[in-house]
Formats: C-alpha cells, structure tokens, sequence
C-alpha cells in the first residue's frame, strides 16, 4: 500500500511538471468573434510562441509565465489597414527618398510602426511602393518582429506605358508580354499580390491578371477615369477593388452625361486645379448619380454583389475635404464645404446599401497618419449607419479575407497570431471609444510604445 501511495504521488507531481506553461495568458476576456459579430465572455486565450495555442473558458486550468486579467474588458483582433503607401510615412511622391539606405532600415521600420501600432493596427498592406525599396521591404514582411507591425506588399502599381509622368510607386509595362513577364518576376521575389492600377490599358490588363490568377496571385483594382470599366474587369475575374468613390466612374460612362456634369461641377467648385478640387468632384458625381442614374448604380451594385467584389473604403480623405470650416473665409468657400458634406452623406449612402448588398468592405485609408486616419473611418462608418460589429469585421476579418490571410490574422482563434487588442472602454458601449486607450499585443508580446 506505500510503495502504490508513493507511485501516485510521484505520477501526480510528474503530470504537473509536464503541463504545458504558456507565455501569455489573458484571463475574463470578452472574446469579439469576427465570423458572427457577437462576444463571448469569460475567456482565457492562451498564447505560446506568439501565436494563440489555445481559447478556453474561465473555469479551466492553465499555467502561464505572464497573466493579464482583462477583468470582462472587450478582446479584438487587431486591425488591418488594406492600403497604405510607404510614400505617406517616408515624405511624399516629391520628397521620398529615392532609396532605404541600409544603415537607415532600422529607423524607417521604426516610422512606419510609429505611423500605426500605437493605434491598434497590427497588419499593413502596401498597395504600391518605389520597386527601389523592395528589397528591404521584402525582408520585413518575411522576418516579422513582436513590436512591429505586419507588412505584405503588392510591389509598385502596375500602369501601361504613356506620354506623360508616372509617379515613383509605379512602374510602366510597355506591351502584354512585358505585363506577364512583370507579374512573374514579382512571384519570383515572393510577391503574393499585386495592385494592377487605372492607367493599365485593356490588353495589358487581362494578360496581368491572367497571369497573376495562374500563379495563386490576389489580384487588386484601381478601376476609374474611364480606361476601363468595373463591368469590364469584373468580366475578367476582378474581385478587389480600391477606393468605394472610384465606382463613380464606371457609372457616369456617356459622353452628354460628362458634358452635363462637368458644367455643373465647374458651376458650383470652379476649374479642377488641386488634388482636393478632384475628390470634391468625385463626391459631386454621385450627386449626379443620386439625381439621375439611379437605375445604373443599382444595377453595378448587384453585379458586384453578386460576383463577391470587395472594397477599400478610404473614405476619411473625403471627410477632410469639408472639416476646414473656420478656414472657409467667404460666403463661396462655405457654400462649397455646405456642399460637399452633402455629397459625402450621398456617397455614403450608397456606401451603406453596398454593405447591405454583401459587397465586403475592408478598411483601407491610404494616407498619412494611416492609425488617426482609420480612427476617424470607424466613427464616420458609424454615423452612416454601421453598427459597431459591422466596423470590428470591415477593420479586422474583411481585409485579412481580401487579403488571404484570415489563417494568420484578423481573427481570435486557435492557431493565429496573437495580435490582439485589450480595450478599456468597449466600442460596444459608446462608439466615441474607437479612441480610448487600449493595451496593444503584437505576437504575443505587449507593445509599449505611446502614441505621439
């Protein structure tokens, strides 16, 4: 009878010694779950290497180097920003650096981290970039680092050859042969996914994607100034597209319509000169829309529904056209702020009815201060209708879906990188809590850096 006591006893202190003792352990967590919208409460997530081994409920048992009590706080996957530029972080297209000099990566890393891990994003992805920063660019993606953010890369935006400047983030094919033999060589470095853009002529266009879709390549959009057409893209297997503002274009198509609207744009905004006075117009052409081709937005509207199409939304960059207000210094100035805050609630609303139709919105700002910038979509999603679960997944699941990479991020499940966010003040309480503090863990480590 001792020797069978002793043998338990050692079998019981044996079993201790071999539970598995994990890194993390966050403990009375509200869990968002991104595939049903709804939150699960007291859950512990266990993470071990920096990815999440297992979810279990309060009540289990488990050993943990470091344990959070998150004390019923909301738990989310950290967010994913679909298309940012480098370009917005390290100057702008006239004051780039022409190279990411070897002895500056660390830093410019550190600025592109800086730009949005403090904000809750997690995961990036460069919608174009100078092919002259690839390589280093190519080495982060592939050599991830806990306190620094995820970065996938679509290469330089790909544009058919014209008589006039290109822009330092994309590159110029000269023929179909030399779109295919683009595509390729991109797959070669590692390339997952590319970014065909507007001035990509019909001929390049298709042998680029034909390309890109043999290899297992995502393939992106930039589809307006009426090169081509969603319809004719769609028709060629397009599914992602850039910018929700850009399907303006592939709805005001004749020539008369053209003629009747740019006199009344010019009427009420004057001459296009600026950057701004472009967005202004693509906010006045769904006025026109609204006004007189209905039936033609509603018609692209269920094509893309029904072939599963999804967006970026990049819609905060419109939003600032009319927040100057106290700049406005005459009566015309307010007049056009007037208007065109009524033009981004129009835009909006179809914006609305996409998401309504089952077109899959996916957070992408494409601007400097990209964390500040995503910060202020989620609110203006929510004044146009958007519940807050909505928001989670255009911020979270919807992009690494669009992306391919829902196995790895944007999402709380077993086997996913630990990439999470604690919030003090839940979303679900008050949307204005988009902005609160939260805590920030990227691969399984808690960030510390503060935002600036």
């Amino acid at each position: 009878m001792r020797y069978i006591t002793i043998f338990c006893l050692f079998f019981s202190l044996s079993s201790f010694s071999q539970e598995k003792k994990y890194d993390l352990a966050i403990k009375n967590a509200k869990i968002f779950d991104v595939k049903t919208g709804l939150v699960s409460p007291k859950q512990v997530i266990l993470i071990k290497n920096g990815i999440i081994d297992n979810i279990i409920k309060n009540t289990g048992k488990f050993a943990a180097k470091k344990t959070i009590d998150a004390e019923g706080k909301l738990v989310t996957p950290g967010f994913i920003d679909a298309h940012i530029h480098p370009t917005d972080v390290f100057g702008d297209y006239d004051k780039a650096p022409e190279y990411l000099v070897s002895d500056s990566l660390q830093i410019y890393r550190q600025r592109l981290t800086d730009a949005y891990l403090p904000y809750g994003i997690t995961t990036v992805m460069m919608m174009g970039q100078p092919e002259k920063w690839l390589k280093p660019i190519l080495d982060w993606s592939v050599n991830p680092l806990p306190n620094h953010i995820n970065i996938y890369t679509a290469g330089a935006a790909i544009i058919s050859k014209e008589d006039r400047p290109t822009y330092i983030g994309h590159v110029v094919v000269e023929s179909p042969l030399a779109a295919k033999k683009k595509i390729e060589a991109y797959y070669q470095l590692g390339i997952r996914h590319i970014k065909l853009y507007w001035r990509l002529r019909d001929p390049e266009f298709k042998i680029a994607f034909k390309t890109a879709d043999r290899l297992g390549m995502r393939v992106y959009g930039h589809i307006d100034q009426n090169v081509m057409t969603m319809g004719q893209t769609l028709d060629i297997g397009l599914k992602n597209y850039e910018h929700l503002v850009t399907i303006a274009y592939s709805v005001i198509k004749e020539k008369k319509d053209w003629e009747t609207f740019n006199k009344e744009f010019i009427g009420h905004y004057g001459e296009v000169k600026t950057q701004s006075d472009i967005l202004k117009m693509f906010l006045e052409m769904f006025r026109y829309i609204d006004e007189h081709k209905q039936a033609e937005i509603n018609i692209l509207i269920d094509k893309l529904a029904n072939q599963n199409a999804t967006f970026s939304t990049s819609i905060n960059i419109l939003a600032e056209l009319f927040q100057a207000g106290s700049l406005a210094d005459s009566a015309s100035l307010l007049n056009q702020e007037a208007r065109t805050r009524e033009n981004f609630e129009i835009f909006m609303k179809y914006v609305k009815r996409m998401q309504e139709k089952g077109i899959k919105l996916r957070i992408g700002t494409d601007m400097a201060n990209g964390g500040k910038s995503l910060q202020a979509e989620q609110l203006l999603l929510f004044k146009s209708g958007f519940s807050i679960s909505s928001i989670l997944q255009i911020c979270t699941i919807n992009g690494a879906q669009a992306l391919g990479i829902d196995s790895k991020v944007g999402i709380i499940k077993k086997g996913t990188q630990a990439d999470l966010l604690i919030w003090h003040q839940s979303p679900f309480d008050n949307a204005n809590n988009f902005l609160s503090d939260r805590i920030i863990i990227k691969d399984g480590i808690v960030y510390e850096r503060t935002i600036k």
